[in-house]
C-alpha cells in the first residue's frame, strides 16, 4: 500500500489524506485510521501559517507500506525529521538521477522540498516521527542570515543546496524529545505549547549539531566512508536501553582496526564509544525521572543496570545529585510555580 502525504502541509491536508483511506480526518489537524491490528494516526500543528508546521504520526501495519512525498521542484520548503521504530524503516531521497538510501531503527533527516521522499515502514512494528517543515525565509529571518549570499555556517550553506541532505545516526531525538509526551493527548492546549515549544529547540539543537559535526569533519584524517561506517555502527548498536557490544566488535562491524574505530568514533561524536552511550543512556534516565511515571529501580533496570547502587553511582558523577534528589528539585520547583501563579491570579 502507497500512501502520498504533501511536504508542505495546508489546512485540506488531512482530508487529502484521509481521501486514500475512504474516510474523513477527526479534525483539520488529526487523522486516525484503526481497524484491527492496523493504525495509521497523524496530528498536524500550523505554528506560522505558510511558514511553519510540525507532523506527529504513528503508524502500525500488518503488510508493507509505504508513504511518498513528491518533489515540489523547489528547495525553498526544508523538512527536518525524527524517526523511531522497532524495527528497521527504509528512507529513500531522490533528485534528479541521485539517490540517497538509509536503513534504521532511528534516522534524523533534513531536506529540501526539492527531493522525492518514499519511506517504506517496517511491517507489524511500530513506527512513530516528527516532521518540521519550514520555509527557508522564515528560518533565515528567525537567524538574522541571508540565505542568498555566501555563509560559513553549515547550516545555511545546506539551505542554499539544491539536493537534501540526510544524516544517519545522530541520536538528537533522543536526547531532546520524549516521544512519550509528544505523543499523549494531542487535543490540549498545553500539547499545543509544549510541541512548538520543543520543535524550536530540535531546530536550534540541530543547527548546532550539524556545525559542530561540520566543523569537526572538514580536517580529519577519514574519508566519507570511514564515517558513514561508524555512523551505521551507532545507529545499529547505541540503544539506551541495551548493554553495548565490545568496542572489538564494533571496530570489525565498521571494518576498522579497532584503533582506527575509536579515533573515528570520538571524531565524529566528541567522546569515547563508551562514554557516549553512558551519557545517553543517563540523558534518557534523567528525562523518565522527571516525568516521575516509574521508581528509580523500574529506570535502572529499564536501562540495563543490574543493581541501583550503580546506577546511582554513575548518575550522581555525571548531575552531581542522587536520581531521588533531582526527582525532589523538580517537584519543588513545580510546587513553587504552582503557588507563585496562585499569588499573582489572586493579586
Amino acid at each position: 500500500m502507497e500512501i502520498f502525504l504533501g511536504l508542505r502541509p495546508s489546512h485540506n491536508w488531512m482530508a487529502q489524506v484521509a481521501e486514500q483511506f475512504g474516510t474523513e480526518p477527526q479534525s483539520p489537524n488529526e487523522f486516525s485510521y484503526e481497524k484491527d491490528d492496523l493504525l495509521f494516526k497523524l496530528n498536524s500543528l500550523i505554528i506560522e501559517p505558510d511558514k511553519v508546521a510540525v507532523i506527529l504520526g504513528e503508524i502500525r501495519w500488518a503488510t508493507p507500506l509505504n508513504t511518498l512525498k513528491k518533489s515540489i521542484d523547489t528547495n525553498d520548503y526544508w523538512i527536518l525529521s525524527f524517526i523511531l521504530s522497532e524495527a528497521p524503516h527504509t528512507y529513500s531521497l531522490i533528485h534528479n538521477n541521485t539517490k540517497h538510501q538509509i536503513k534504521a531503527l532511528k534516522s534524523t533527516l533534513f531536506y529540501s522540498s526539492k527531493m522525492t521522499v518514499d519511506t517504506l515502514w517496517p511491517a507489524g512494528k511500530r513506527s512513530r516521527f516528527i516532521t518540521i517543515g519550514f520555509h527557508r525565509d522564515w528560518i533565515c529571518e528567525k537567524l538574522g542570515v541571508d540565505a542568498t549570499t555566501s555563509s560559513n555556517s553549515p547550516f545555511v550553506t545546506m539551505l542554499q543546496s539544491e539536493n537534501g541532505v540526510y544524516f544517519q545516526g545522530i541520536s538528537l531525538f533522543e536526547r531532546i524529545v520524549s516521544f512519550d509526551n509528544l505523543f499523549s493527548d494531542a487535543r490540549s492546549l498545553n500539547w499545543a505549547l509544549s510541541v512548538e515549544a520543543q520543535c524550536y529547540e530540535l531546530i536550534v539543537d540541530f543547527i548546532s549539531q550539524i556545525a559542530t559535526i561540520k566543523s569537526d569533519l572538514s580536517n580529519n584524517k577519514f574519508s566519507q566512508y570511514d564515517i558513514k561506517q561508524v555512523m551505521e555502527v551507532e545507529n545499529r548498536h547505541f540503544i539506551a536501553t541495551g548493554m553495548l557490544p565490545s568496542l572489538e566488535f564494533l571496530a570489525r562491524e565498521a571494518n576498522m582496526s579497532l584503533s582506527k574505530f575509536k579515533k573515528c568514533f570520538q571524531q565524529i561524536y566528541g567522546s569515547a564509544p563508551y562514554e557516549y552511550h553512558l551519557n545517553l543512556k543517563l540523558d534518557i534516565a534523567k528525562k523518565l525521572l522527571l516525568q516521575n511515571k516509574w521508581t528509580v529501580a523500574e529506570i535502572a533496570t529499564q536501562l540495563g543496570y543490574s543493581s541501583i547502587a550503580s546506577f546511582n553511582k554513575v548518575f550522581k558523577k555525571k548531575y552531581n545529585m542522587s536520581p531521588t534528589a533531582i526527582v525532589h528539585e523538580h517537584l519543588n520547583q513545580m510546587v513553587y510555580r504552582i503557588k507563585s501563579s496562585d499569588e499573582n491570579l489572586s493579586e
